[in-house]
């Protein structure tokens, strides 16, 4: 139904009643919760009661090992779009994150899309954030990163006042290495250039490169209104950094330093 994009409440009530009256919901399988609040929350179809089931089921488990990287985002992005605020599932896969051995299994959808839910859920964890830094900082390339992903990442650290100049500097320096940038759209340049901005970070080869793909080949039309300020707020406020020079200069060489 969701999918099809038709709504129908009263399936979607029956679906919730029957998963409340379930003793336990380890009869589920980690996919199929991931999969129902999800279509709950895109559904537009609230319902406080199950997605406490949910959250105080997953929090209860002993691990999460059984989660794969898609069900955690998804979940975490069926509470954020629900509106259904639960500190404690967030820490608990926040803790999860954080204690495995490696991301590599984390596609870069799922990487943005988890720090993504934490900023719009306002729940902060510096140890989640750093560690997606050093798994993205430490991969030999990006291009498996849409630009959305990047823009996304760099968004979330950056409104989350996360400082991580090694992973903004991998971003930078990606971005400048493509042949060009038809692939960002408005939004991914002006959040991408916001998120710089706010975290203090120079990279004025980076701004004058968007600046030209901006100017020759986006429609500022297509943004809204307060879009449109950010990213003119963006370069106001990069110039002022360079001519203060109060922020992190990723083009300083290390002599400069």
């Amino acid at each position: 139904f969701v999918k099809a994009d038709e709504s129908h409440p009263m399936l979607f009530k029956k679906v919730a009643d029957h998963i409340l009256k379930v003793d336990n919901l380890r009869e589920f399988w980690p996919q199929g919760l991931a999969n129902i609040v999800w279509a709950f929350a895109n559904a537009g179809e609230s319902h406080p009661r199950l997605f406490k089931s949910v959250a105080d089921h997953i929090i209860a488990l002993d691990h999460l090992r059984t989660f794969n990287p898609q069900s955690l985002s998804n979940i975490l992005l069926a509470f954020v779009k629900a509106d259904e605020s639960h500190p404690m599932l967030f820490s608990k896969i926040a803790d999860h994150i954080v204690a495995l051995e490696s991301l590599r299994e984390f596609e870069p959808q799922a990487i943005a899309n988890i720090v993504w839910a934490f900023v719009k859920a306002g729940e902060s964890d510096p140890r989640l954030f750093e560690r997606v830094a050093v798994h993205t900082v430490a991969l030999d390339n990006l291009h498996s990163f849409k630009p959305q992903h990047l823009a996304n990442i760099v968004w979330a650290c950056a409104k989350a006042e996360e400082s991580q100049p090694r992973l903004f500097r991998k971003v930078a320096d990606h971005i400048l290495a493509l042949d060009n940038l038809r692939l960002f759209n408005a939004q991914d340049c002006s959040n991408i250039l916001w998120a710089f901005a706010t975290a203090n970070i120079i990279h004025p080869h980076l701004f004058e490169t968007v600046a030209a793909h901006v100017d020759e080949h986006i429609n500022l039309e297509t943004l809204d209104q307060e879009s449109l300020k950010i990213l003119y707020w963006a370069y106001e406020e990069a110039e002022k950094s360079l001519k203060k020079k109060n922020g992190v200069n990723l083009e300083k060489t290390p002599s400069e330093d």
